[in-house]
C-alpha cells in the first residue's frame, strides 16, 4: 500500500458517510473559526493601540501618583502600577507640582487631571423629562485643549479663571453654590439636549456627589449627597472613538470643580501630563520634572527620601499595553485551545468507531501484507485529513467573523500567521485525535478480524 493509495482510501472512507464526518468535524469548524477571529481581534487591537499612542506624540510625559519601581522589582510590577489609579485623596501630586512641571527646563506646557465616572442630569427638561446619562467627567484646565490638539466646535473651552468665578474651593460664597462651567462631547450633548449644535450652549447640567463635610458624627454611615450645577459653555467636535474609552461621552469641568466631587481635597490632582519641546531633550526634561517635584513634596515632607512619584513616557506606556497584550494573546490562546481539544474529541470517537466498523477490512490487509506501520498511517492520514478540511471551511468563516467584529465592535485585522496557526492547530488536532484509534487498529488479530461481521 502506497502514499496514493493511503490518500485514496481515506477520501473513500470520509465520502462514504459525509454526514457523519462533517458532524465530526463540527468542533473543529467551530475552534478554527475561533482562532482565526481571535488572533484578527488581538491584532486589530494591538494596532489601534500603537497608533493611539504614537498619535499622542513621543514629546509626552505623564506624571503619577506612587514611587517609581526599580528594575530590580520586575516590569511586571511597573506595570500593575500604572494599570491602578489612586483616589485623589491618596495621590500625591499637588497643583503647585503642576505649576512646578510648567516651570521645569524643555516643558512647553502641562496641564492637570482628574478623573471621575458620574451620572449627569440635565437639569431644565427640554421634551417633558429629565434626561441623564453616565459619563466620564474629566477635571482639567485651558491648558487640555492645546496639548491634545483637540477642537471645540462651538463655545469655548474651560478658562483658567472658570473656578475663581464661584471662588477658590468651587462651591462659591454665598449658601446657594453659584453654577459652574463645564464642556460637553457630542455624545452627551446628545443624550442629554437630544443636539450637538449651538443651541445647547447655556443649557444647565447637574451631577450627585458624597459630600464627606456633612457627614454626621452620630450617623457616620450616611453620606448626604449634594447637587453641583454646571452651564454648558462649549460642545466639542467629534472625535474618533478609542480603544478604552468614547471621548465624545466626556464633560470636562475646571479642576477645582471636579476636586470637590472627588471629595473636597483642594489642593490634590491625579495625574499630570506634559509636553516636551523635542523628542531630544525628554530625558533632559524627565530629569528636571523629578528634582523639580521631589523638591516640592521634600519642603512639605523633610523625612522623605525617595520620590513618592513617578514618571513615564511613551515608551512606559507601551510596555504597559504590551503587558496587557500578552495576557489577552494567553486568554485567546486558552479559549482556541479549548475549542479545538472539544472538536478533537469528537474526531478522536469518531475515528475510534471507524476502527471497530472496518475490523474486518483491517484484518483483509494485514492478511495480504499490510504493515501496522502502514495501518497506523491510513488511520493518521484520515485524521488530518478530516481537521484539515474542518480547517478549509473554519478559516473562511473566521474571516468573516473577523470583519464583522471590526465593523461592530473592536478592530480586528487577520493575519497570515493566524491563518498559519490555524492550519497547524488542525494538523497538530488531526495527528493528536488519530493515534489512539490508529494503535488500536494495529492490536487486530488477522483471524479474529477475518470472523468478523463488519
Amino acid at each position: 500500500m502506497n502514499v496514493r493509495e493511503i490518500f485514496r482510501t481515506a477520501l473513500r472512507s470520509l465520502t462514504i458517510n459525509p454526514m457523519r464526518s462533517m458532524l465530526s468535524i463540527l468542533g473543529v469548524i467551530i475552534g478554527i473559526a475561533s482562532v482565526i477571529a481571535l488572533i484578527a481581534m488581538g491584532e486589530g487591537v494591538r494596532n489601534q493601540i500603537t497608533k493611539e499612542v504614537k498619535d499622542l506624540g513621543t514629546n509626552l510625559l505623564v506624571v503619577r501618583s506612587g514611587e517609581p519601581v526599580s528594575e530590580t522589582e520586575g516590569i511586571s510590577a511597573a506595570q500593575m502600577q500604572m494599570l491602578s489609579q489612586p483616589n485623589l485623596g491618596s495621590s500625591t501630586l499637588t497643583v503647585q507640582d503642576v505649576e512646578t512641571v510648567r516651570a521645569s527646563d524643555h516643558i512647553e506646557d502641562a496641564y492637570p487631571m482628574i478623573q471621575m465616572a458620574y451620572e449627569i442630569e440635565a437639569v431644565e427638561d427640554r421634551g417633558g423629562e429629565v434626561k441623564t446619562t453616565h459619563t466620564f467627567v474629566k477635571g482639567t484646565d485651558g491648558h487640555y485643549i492645546e496639548l491634545n490638539k483637540v477642537q471645540v466646535a462651538y463655545g469655548r473651552f474651560l478658562e483658567d479663571d472658570d473656578a475663581e468665578k464661584k471662588g477658590k474651593d468651587g462651591k462659591g460664597d454665598s449658601e446657594e453654590e453659584e453654577v459652574g462651567e463645564c464642556v460637553l462631547g457630542t455624545l452627551a450633548a446628545q443624550a442629554l439636549f437630544d443636539s450637538i449644535e449651538e443651541d445647547v450652549l447655556g443649557e444647565m447640567i447637574s451631577i450627585k456627589y458624597a459630600d464627606p463635610e456633612a457627614i454626621d458624627p452620630e450617623n457616620p454611615t450616611v453620606s448626604p449627597t449634594r447637587r453641583m450645577d454646571f452651564e454648558v459653555v462649549g460642545v466639542m467636535e467629534e472625535r474618533r472613538k478609542t480603544v478604552f474609552n468614547n471621548p465624545n461621552l466626556e464633560l470636562y469641568i475646571p479642576i477645582e470643580d471636579a476636586q470637590v466631587l472627588a471629595g473636597g481635597f483642594s489642593d490634590r490632582v491625579l495625574e499630570i501630563n506634559a509636553a516636551v519641546d523635542s523628542e531630544e531633550n525628554l530625558q533632559a526634561a524627565m530629569e528636571s520634572m523629578e528634582e523639580a517635584i521631589f523638591d516640592n513634596h521634600k519642603a512639605e515632607n523633610p523625612d522623605l527620601v525617595r520620590a513618592d512619584f513617578n514618571i513615564q513616557d511613551q515608551e512606559d506606556l507601551m510596555d504597559t499595553y504590551q503587558f496587557i497584550f500578552d495576557v489577552l494573546n494567553a486568554l485567546v490562546f486558552g479559549v482556541a485551545a479549548i475549542s479545538l481539544l472539544t472538536g478533537g474529541i469528537g474526531v478522536a470517537n469518531i475515528m475510534y468507531v471507524s476502527v471497530k466498523e472496518r475490523t474486518k477490512e483491517i484484518g483483509v490487509r494485514l492478511a495480504q501484507g499490510a504493515s501496522k506501520r502502514m495501518i497506523i498511517l491510513q488511520f493518521l492520514f484520515e485524521s488530518v485529513l478530516l481537521c484539515l478540511v474542518g480547517a478549509l471551511i473554519g478559516i473562511p468563516l473566521g474571516l468573516v467573523a473577523a470583519l464583522l467584529i471590526n465593523l461592530s465592535v473592536l478592530p480586528a485585522t487577520p493575519t497570515w500567521s493566524g491563518v498559519l496557526v490555524a492550519f497547524l492547530a488542525a494538523f497538530i488536532v488531526g495527528v493528536l485525535a488519530g493515534v489512539f484509534p490508529a494503535r488500536q487498529a494495529t492490536k487486530v488479530e488477522i483471524t479474529e478480524a477475518l470472523r468478523s461481521e463488519f
